[in-house]
């Protein structure tokens, strides 16, 4: 059952992940093209939040411990 919970908890990271990074380029997007400063200011962040999302750890039972 805990490889289950696990498996979940890491889905569920890596697809946060990847909405936070394909908002980040959405945005970059944007911002080369539409909103240069706007879009800017978005991405960075969100594309923060995505970085974050694929490399911290997991923690609980599901952690490298």
């Amino acid at each position: 059952m805990k490889d289950m919970k696990c498996f979940y908890a890491r889905s569920q990271k890596v697809i946060i992940g990847i909405v936070f990074a394909a908002l980040a380029f959405i945005f970059l997007a944007l911002g080369v093209t539409v909103l240069p400063v706007l879009g800017l200011f978005l991405a960075l962040p969100i594309l923060g939040l995505a970085v974050y999302f694929f490399s911290h750890p997991l923690e609980g039972e599901c952690g490298r411990n």
